[in-house]
């Protein structure tokens, strides 16, 4: 895969970390609990595996942050509208996300 097309996908899966992380803290079914925990694990070792064949500078970084936002905006909207968290922490949990995962 090239680096361009794995930005996009590493975009997506970062944004579906986010969106789990989110569920995890403020869902109001705890019987998810242990599915979105799993699902949080398999997309970060999915990230960390694939980061590994570029190096990353700054510049694609912030689209990755970008494209990871793009896709949490739209899905949490779509599919998960009735979820509420503070609107600063999608942003603070994808710079924690790409930190962990992306070195």
């Amino acid at each position: 895969m090239g680096k361009n097309k794995l930005i996009k996908s590493l975009g997506k899966r970062i944004g579906n970390i986010v969106i789990h992380k989110i569920l995890i803290k403020y869902t109001n079914m705890p019987e998810s609990l242990h599915h979105l925990k799993s699902e949080v694990e398999t997309y970060r070792d999915n990230v960390m595996e694939s980061s590994q064949e570029f190096n990353w500078s700054d510049k694609d970084k912030l689209e990755i942050k970008s494209l990871a936002l793009e896709k949490f905006k739209k899905d949490m909207k779509n599919f998960y509208s009735d979820i509420k968290f503070p609107e600063k922490e999608p942003d603070i949990l994808i710079d924690e996300t790409i930190k962990e995962c992306i070195i």
